[in-house]
């Protein structure tokens, strides 16, 4: 059978927020004489009257979200809405980062899941109601299933797809995450071997250009998911690379057909 393999934050979930309130915690572990959201750690209570109070702050978040490549990158973001630092783009956003990681990168991002973790465990129906389904999207999954086998294949931890996907009624086959590395053509490749699908017949939907350089050269079909934290420069870019640009409205009917 063919093979679905799908990013899940920004192609099957809207974690933008839910990463916000993680990342912030996380970075405040580390920045006890932080300003940024008035110092204060979020909680479910506080966190949607400190998000609308700095919701100036909230929307610069967002503005540099395309460029997330791994956890540590919501140290990096809010050390650069602290800072007041202006990224100009991917590669200059790299160099911050690269320069940042020196000597925290393992403990942010060990600390970093385990919040999450602490969220999810503390209060499971709280914790979703920060990671949205796209709402056409889950449909269109479902839908897909007597067609396509499904893999997740995610920067994330697979203890955050299993209760998404458990809340949703969401079975992918298989699901590799970051324990596995950041790489996607590693994942695809792990994939392939999984399902015995030939690469010709694996469909791949992301949101970050980036995972689609080392996967296309193995002629995957590779789609990138315009409703996610992308920009239009990057769709640009994904084009020229030989992705295919899909949105939400018509995401089913173009995997329909292959």
């Amino acid at each position: 059978m063919k093979a679905l393999v799908l990013d899940f934050d920004g192609v099957m979930a809207d974690s933008q927020m839910e990463c916000l309130f993680v990342g912030f915690n996380a970075y405040l572990e580390f920045n006890k004489g932080t300003k940024l959201f008035d110092g204060r750690k979020f909680t479910f209570d506080n966190f949607d009257f400190l998000a609308q109070k700095h919701r100036k702050s909230v929307e610069q978040y967002k503005a540099l979200r395309p460029y997330v490549v791994d956890a540590f990158c919501y140290y990096v973001i809010a050390y650069t809405l602290e800072n007041n630092i202006a990224v100009k783009g991917q590669n200059e956003y790299n160099d911050l980062r690269k320069r940042l990681a020196k000597n925290i990168y393992a403990d942010f991002v060990e600390f970093f899941y385990s919040e999450r973790k602490r969220l999810i465990d503390s209060n499971i129906n709280e914790w979703l109601g920060l990671v949205k389904p796209y709402e056409k999207i889950i449909p269109s999954i479902k839908m897909l299933n007597s067609k396509f086998d499904l893999a997740i294949s995610t920067n994330n931890r697979k203890f955050t797809i299993d209760a998404f996907s458990k809340r949703h009624g969401i079975n992918p086959k298989i699901v590799f995450d970051s324990s596995f590395g950041s790489d996607k053509k590693v994942h695809i490749e792990n994939i392939h071997n999984e399902f015995g699908a030939n690469f010709d017949e694996m469909y791949f939907v992301d949101d970050q250009i980036k995972n689609f350089a080392g996967v296309l050269p193995l002629k995957v079909h590779c789609y990138l998911a315009a409703w996610g934290y992308n920009t239009q420069k990057q769709h640009e870019e994904a084009k020229k690379l030989g992705a295919v640009l899909i949105n939400q409205n018509n995401f089913y009917s173009t995997l329909s057909k292959e």
